[in-house]
């Protein structure tokens, strides 16, 4: 049923130092702007997004820390159980 990463988000320090080393790691930065930043995993299908805080101990919020799974939605049409 999962077929990939669509996303992630992560909170970093100091957005000057992520990028290049995200783009060490072969991926591709699609945006920035002063305190975020865009890097595609696969262009086209999935990125990791980059938010800078002078604290990455950051109270949670979903924006800011999260994981998206690309799923085939016909396996969820089809009734297939998902696993928990």
């Amino acid at each position: 049923m999962i077929r990939g990463i669509y996303e992630a988000h992560l909170p970093v320090s100091d957005l000057t130092v992520s990028i290049p080393f995200y783009e060490k790691l072969g991926m591709k930065l699609a945006f920035q702007n002063e305190s975020l930043a865009f890097l595609w995993i696969i262009e086209g299908e999935s990125w990791l997004g980059l938010w800078e805080s002078d604290r990455v101990e950051v109270p949670y919020h979903s924006s800011i820390r999260h994981v998206a799974f690309r799923i085939d939605p016909e396996s969820l049409e089809n009734g297939e159980e998902v696993a928990r």
